[in-house]
């Protein structure tokens, strides 16, 4: 657990300040902006000659009172609306540079702090208890939406009927997934960085994100928690692990339980860097929505919302993607707000070897691709040596990889304890081997046999005379040089026990799927390795060699938790969050870096991230 009494004050306040900052538009004043569609109609600035802003106080349905800033265009109205709220931890000022870029391209924008958040402030903040995107918080999305539609600045289709969208990152994403499935009125929403199954996204596959937790626990001390919150988090950090109630909890707080959302346009803008929310989540979002009827766009960017690592060892944003990004949320709401042109793909996704942002009509673009490897002995993975196993895939011309990829094996637990296999897809050049994303894929191995694990979504161009690498360890840090603050426990996940590990049954295959614009060749042959010093820059060196993680459900073990007995549960996808960061080394890692005596942002070469 966190203790902020070891903190100076202005670096508890700082640090606060980032947990709840929105990755808004990337851009305020005057920049240009990068134009996405062919018939751009919106501009990423600021004027403040185009609104005026005041101070709101607004009751809600059960009396409760919302903090909230009003903007409202000087130009001749009425005008359609904008709802935000902010992430984890923060309040309505965090809104201030996208609210403003909004109101000055002609929407009236209402921002408000989420329930029992911001007290304590100048402001004194909202009322209530924070509850976590239950009802409650659904509730007041709706009170504001019936207030917005007695302003007579706002458009109206109807009684009690404003035209309006929302627009927010993370935990004020989770509030417009929830609102537009029960509130009709909404007419488009751009979740950014959200999740599909909180329960998931806090303990993938049955292994606790302690990490981010911790960070969760730290940005909880800036609201009026509810107990039932804090002490659902507090039991996962002391048991190690979630129950089925830990998880039924999260998962009533998720889209995967929500009703469908059939008529509200949405843009969902998952980030391919995000350490807390994966794009499997946005995925996820996305599949429900097709399933569920509305009109959705899926926009994958690297904007690095939710990143505890250090920054001089984690994929850099991008201004591109900022300003993309920017630009298409702005142009969403044109469209569907104002009847504005829209000329947009299922599909985009930003390039980090082009700096720039490729199209498709759907998702994932490329078919998927398997290939097979054999395992000639056993290979043991050892919690306390952190050994890795690994198998090669020998690329032989351009290919570039995109989706959700799937590793199918047989394993074994090993030892007495907690045995916890990770999984990262690398690109072996020159000698050297790079964690792609760094994402490293967790899984609680609890029983001997098949495992059918999805591992977290990557985004890679592997050029010919690449080796497409799959490695794996009874340790995260074995595999990624992303390493987490020590404020926030030192490492994102929950390490196997030192006495326990994994055996990799010998005379088996090892089958890695991805969808790829290329054939796969033949995967080479299975064994094992020690695991190698990790650069910050290039990733692991481990060789030749390939392990599998432990027996689950079918499916990778998608409900995020493990049973009494430590069994992973089948179900669907990730998420909840702090935006943590606003973008490429900016943020909470890179805040940290310099209050609390780290090294100092440098620059890492995006083509050996990409």
């Amino acid at each position: 657990m966190v203790d902020d009494s070891e903190l100076p004050a202005e670096t508890r306040r700082d640090v606060l300040k980032y947990l709840g900052a929105a990755a808004g538009l990337g851009v305020v004043g005057s920049q240009t902006a990068t134009n996405p569609f062919a018939h751009p109609v919106a501009a990423l600035q600021s004027d403040e000659d185009a609104f005026e802003s005041d101070e709101r106080r607004i009751e809600s349905f059960d009396g409760t009172e919302l903090d909230t800033t009003f903007y409202e265009p000087t130009a001749d109205g009425p005008h359609p609306a904008i709802l935000m709220t902010h992430g984890w931890g923060g309040n309505k000022t965090d809104l201030q540079p996208l609210a403003s870029v909004y109101a000055s391209n002609g929407f009236v924008v209402l921002a408000y702090t989420s329930r029992g958040f911001g007290q304590g402030g100048d402001s004194g903040g909202s009322g209530g208890e924070v509850h976590s995107t239950s009802e409650l918080e659904q509730q007041d999305a709706s009170a504001l939406i019936d207030y917005l539609a007695q302003q007579d600045a706002v458009v109206t289709d109807g009684e009690n009927n404003p035209r309006i969208g929302m627009d927010g990152t993370s935990y004020g994403g989770g509030i417009q997934m929830r609102t537009a499935s029960v509130d009709d009125r909404l007419d488009a929403i751009v979740p950014r960085a959200t999740w599909n199954n909180l329960a998931q996204s806090l303990a993938p596959n049955g292994v606790i994100k302690r990490g981010w937790i911790e960070a969760l626990e730290y940005g909880a001390q800036t609201g009026n928690i509810a107990p039932e919150n804090s002490e659902t988090t507090a039991g996962i950090l002391e048991r190690g692990r979630m129950t089925e109630d830990d998880r039924e909890y999260y998962r009533q707080r998720s889209p995967v339980t929500y009703d469908a959302i059939e008529d509200t346009p949405a843009l969902l803008i998952p980030e391919l860097t995000d350490q807390l929310f994966p794009i499997n989540e946005g995925v996820r979002n996305f599949r429900k929505l097709q399933t569920d009827g509305s009109q959705v766009t899926l926009l994958l960017g690297q904007d690095g919302t939710h990143i505890l690592g250090q920054p001089d060892s984690y994929p850099p944003g991008s201004e591109t993607s900022r300003q993309f990004v920017g630009q298409m949320a702005l142009q969403w709401q044109e469209a569907h707000l104002k009847d504005g042109d829209l000329d947009v793909s299922t599909l985009h996704y930003y390039d980090a070897s082009a700096d720039a942002f490729e199209a498709a009509e759907e998702f994932p673009p490329h078919p998927e691709r398997s290939t097979t490897g054999t395992v000639s002995e056993p290979v043991q993975l050892s919690g306390a040596d952190g050994n890795v196993a690994s198998v090669d895939v020998e690329i032989e011309e351009s290919t570039e990889i995109l989706g959700l990829p799937t590793l199918t094996l047989d394993a074994t637990p090993t030892g007495d304890g907690r045995s916890h296999l990770f999984v990262a897809l690398q690109r072996v050049r020159d000698g050297e081997a790079t964690t792609i994303k760094q994402r490293v894929t967790p899984l609680a191995v609890t029983e001997a046999g098949e495992i059918e694990l999805e591992l977290f979504g990557v985004h890679a161009n592997l050029a010919a005379g690449d080796r497409l690498r799959v490695a794996m360890s009874a340790r995260e840090d074995a595999l990624t040089s992303a390493a987490v603050n020590d404020l926030f426990g030192g490492s994102l996940y929950r390490p196997s026990d030192d006495n326990a590990g994994i055996e990799i049954s010998g005379d088996s295959e090892v089958q890695l799927s991805v969808p790829a614009s290329q054939e796969l060749p033949a995967a080479g042959t299975v064994g094992g390795t020690d695991g190698g010093e990790m650069d910050g820059t290039e990733g692991t060196e481990s060789t030749e060699a390939m392990g599998s993680p432990e027996g689950t459900d079918g499916g990778g073990g998608m409900d995020g938790g493990t049973t009494g007995d430590g069994t992973t549960t089948s179900g669907s996808g990730p998420g909840f969050g702090i935006p943590a960061a606003v973008g490429g080394a900016s943020g909470l890692g890179y805040l940290l870096s310099q209050r609390l005596g780290r090294t100092e942002s440098t620059a890492v070469d995006s083509e050996a991230d990409d």
